[in-house]
């Protein structure tokens, strides 16, 4: 059953862009996609995925947001498509699409998304297959054969899996023509492996009613997808010191995982942190200066870095070795071990690693002080003898060019520490100097000695007549000088780009490091524990707390208990009243969200199971342009949730069937329950709320895997008024005294029968005889003891006359008189 939002409108906090490759084929998926700011490829492994839930695929489209799709299958497959991916228009599988990127039909409300449709066919598993293995990557042997490069690219990856070697030859294909300037061989520096059996998957849905990104839709859906500024769960983690660790902390709280050893290594990462702040300070400090080097080593393999590049390259890397260095200092502590910080520390002790390596080299080859004077790339001197023996000359004719003009300069009360004397290949010999006031007051530019050549960056460019005559006499000089230092700068690069994998490996780990920091510095902030991560079907929370609601106002801590001795593996918990059923299903969901991002919670104690899935069915944006009531939105998210969840998932529903009549609602939520219930000990981790407090009388409470609670809050309307805390205590114990029940009973049917009596009395004009309200009382569902209610509500000393046109409550059970109301 689809979901009601597609994927790709869920919007992913601070992602970089992505093109993804997919290809489906007999109930099989596998996937690809490209991190265009690394210049990294990831291979998702093949796996199961039936038509038409497609569960792994709406995660994948929703985790990674891409913006641009490539994607192979049969024309089932393509027309399922449409809806998947958010396209308002048919996918088809002829020709003409193939060969075009984005066919697709833009409409008002969503603009169609760019896709490229391969046919799927031998033959372009064949093409798809070639591109792969023709594929060069850094750490191949220069000069291997085709037998050797499959044999690398096999360690790599599984070519016995046909889909996945479709879809990663199909990205490669599409890449190589993107029209950068970057050539294919280049495009690619790394693969990666992804298994889909360590994700942990959350629908789109759950996560915009969890408040992770507080992503709200409007209602009438003309501003979808906007980002509100409100408080939310990643806001309140981010604490990062670099944007590096903020692309971090997102991709950790868009992919949680069920990973055993990788969540612990996380847990035992932020422990170790906060019981070292003295360290975790120092990292602060080094992290701050780092930035995204994927960006920088994109400009310098498109050959337009600037010196201002190379700089901020060097200082990452310094940066980034400095806290390698600080991280080595801590090994000697035991408790580092299995931490990030130990991985850190370990890579400087390798004397020949990468950074040590690119730093050193940059440092050798660049005059990056120089380069900032001349504001170009500047070969260091001593490193080439010809560019040394060619730059002496150009220095001496610049040196010349600035004594010649320096007379006319110095007339015009120019400052002369910001006049430059360059070459550039365009026009030769120029003298630069920024355009500020006491530039336009010198009235250089009506002066016929200077001529503009142009003005660019703030910046005006001028020439002299001798730097006309230097450029036809030593024209040649200079392109000959350019010429070697680009040959050293192609050195350089090339240099670079064997190291940067490993450089980009290391930085992914510090980035990690700073998004983990952020998850000790709230755990410390807020008092939230390390979770027990366990196998066993276990979920014991003391004193849980919502991370976003204890900010706001005065929050009740709530206990939860599911484990092997009471095995209540269903639990349905009833209130007539907002007593906080909603937040604490929230916050169950929270709790153990966060323990699959690998961070602290806020609770007492928690011990968690490690779960597959988590579905929900709470809140729901509604939108006209959905072209589905509200009711019928609940009906596809409890839908996919029994279809897709599993023994290890963690299932909330709150309030299912308050959409539409009482009858039907609690019809389909007591099917729903039992539907549960027969899975047995493979039934999920359900917590049910309802408003429903009879619905015991409908379940099998004898059940061993259910358990039912009631809630009623005998302060009345109190809770309404601002007076109470609305979060729910769970752990009450039900009320069993069967005259409260009967009170209870008695005020629900009482109610429907005054909503009733209203509507008659507005249609008719005037109130209905006894009769006419014994019968309502019969036909009300509300209750399943009609007669014992008639007895209360038609005492003989309190009966009503059908000539009146105002009726008088009846009495409590209590004795109690109620106050007259007139209808």
């Amino acid at each position: 059953m689809e979901s009601d939002q597609p994927p790709c409108a869920t919007p992913a906090a601070n992602q970089s862009g992505k093109i993804i490759s997919l290809c489906w084929n007999a109930g099989a998926l596998a996937a690809s996609y490209y991190e265009i700011d690394q210049l990294e490829l990831y291979a998702i492994q093949q796996a199961i995925e039936p038509r038409p839930q497609y569960v792994l695929l709406r995660e994948l489209v929703r985790r990674y947001h891409p913006l641009f799709y490539v994607i192979s299958g049969p024309s089932c497959f393509l027309d399922d498509g449409r809806e998947i991916l958010g396209i308002p228009v048919a996918l088809s599988n002829h020709a003409d699409a193939t060969d075009s990127a984005a066919q697709n039909t833009t409409t008002a409300t969503q603009p169609a998304a760019n896709v490229k449709i391969v046919e799927y066919s031998t033959q372009t598993q064949a093409t798809a297959r070639a591109r792969l293995l023709a594929l060069k990557l850094p750490g191949m042997p220069p000069e291997a054969d085709e037998n050797e490069c499959r044999t690398f690219l096999e360690s790599i990856l599984p070519f016995e899996q046909e889909l996945l070697v479709h879809s990663v030859g199909n990205l490669l294909l599409l890449l190589d023509t993107v029209g950068d300037s970057v050539s294919p061989a280049q495009l690619v520096t790394k693969i990666n492996l992804v298994t889909p059996s360590t994700q942990l998957i959350i629908d789109g849905l759950t996560y915009e009613a969890l408040q992770i990104f507080d992503t709200s839709r409007h209602p009438s859906g003309f501003k979808s997808g906007t980002e509100s500024r409100g408080l939310s769960v990643f806001s309140l983690f981010n604490k990062c010191s670099s944007k590096n660790g903020e692309e971090w902390l997102s991709r950790l709280m868009t992919q949680p995982i069920r990973d055993r050893m990788e969540l612990q290594r996380r847990h035992n990462t932020v422990q170790w942190l906060l019981e070292n702040v003295r360290y975790a300070n120092q990292f602060d400090q080094c992290l701050k200066h780092l930035s995204n080097v994927g960006l920088l080593y994109r400009k310098i393999l498109q050959g337009t870095a600037r010196n201002t590049d190379w700089k901020m390259l060097k200082k990452n890397l310094y940066y980034m070795f400095t806290l390698c260095k600080l991280c080595g200092f801590t090994l000697e502590d035991a408790n580092t071990a299995g931490t990030v910080v130990q991985e850190l520390g370990q890579y400087t002790r390798n004397p020949g690693n990468a950074l040590k390596h690119v730093l050193y080299t940059i440092d050798k080859c660049l005059d990056l002080e120089k380069g900032e004077e001349e504001n170009k790339v500047t070969i260091r001197a001593g490193l080439d003898p010809a560019v040394d023996r060619l730059r002496e000359q150009y220095d001496g004719l610049r040196q010349i060019v600035m004594e010649s003009s320096r007379l006319g300069l110095e007339t015009m009360q120019l400052d002369m520490a910001n006049i430059c004397v360059t070459y550039l290949p365009s026009y030769g010999f120029v003298i630069s100097t920024q355009i500020d006031e006491q530039l336009q007051r010198s009235g250089i530019f009506n002066n016929s000695s200077f001529d503009l050549v142009f003005q660019a960056e703030n910046t005006a460019y001028f020439q002299i007549n001798l730097c006309k005559e230097l450029n036809d006499e030593f024209g040649q000089l200079m392109a000959t000088l350019i010429e070697h230092e680009l040959v050293v700068q192609t050195r350089l690069t090339t240099f670079v780009g064997t190291k940067f994998p490993e450089v980009m490996g290391i930085f992914k780990q510090a980035g990690k490091l700073d998004a983990l920091l952020s998850f000790a510095t709230v755990a410390k902030m807020h008092r939230y524990v390390r979770p027990v991560i366990t196998d066993a079907k276990v979920l014991q929370i003391q004193a849980g707390r919502h991370v976003v609601l204890e900010h706001r106002r005065t929050y009740r801590s709530n206990d939860t208990n599911v484990d092997a001795t009471n095995r209540n593996l269903v639990n349905v918990i009833a209130a007539d009243a907002s007593v906080g059923k909603t937040t604490y299903l929230k916050e169950l969901a929270i709790i153990c969200y966060l323990a699959h991002v690998g961070s602290f919670v806020p609770a007492a104690y928690a011990k968690i199971p490690i779960l597959d899935s988590i579905y929900t069915r709470l809140d729901h944006p509604e939108s006209i342009f959905s072209g589905r009531s509200s009711f019928m939105s609940e009906l596809y998210q409890m839908s996919s949730l029994l279809q897709n969840a599993t023994a290890k998932s963690l299932v909330l529903i709150d309030e299912f069937g308050k959409g539409t009549n009482y009858l039907e609602g609690k019809s389909l939520l007591v099917g729903s329950i039992e539907h549960l219930l027969n899975r047995g000990a493979s039934a999920p981790i359900t917590f049910v709320t309802t408003k429903f407090t009879g619905i015991g009388q409908f379940l099998p409470t004898e059940h061993r895997y259910l358990l039912v609670k009631v809630h009623r809050d005998a302060r009345g309307d109190r809770s309404r008024n601002g007076t109470t805390s609305d979060t729910l205590d769970v752990t009450s114990i039900d009320p069993t005294d069967p005259y409260e029940q009967l009170n209870a009973t008695y005020q629900l049917a009482s109610r429907a029968v005054a909503f009733a009596i209203m509507k008659y009395h507005q249609t008719g004009g005037q109130a209905p005889a006894t009769e006419s309200v014994r019968l309502l009382m019969e036909s009300t569902p509300i209750t399943r003891v009609p007669e014992r209610c008639l007895e209360i509500s038609h005492h003989p000393s309190r009966a009503a006359h059908a000539d009146t046109a105002s009726m008088t409550l009846p009495v409590q059970p209590n004795g109690n008189l109620n106050e007259k109301r007139n209808i």
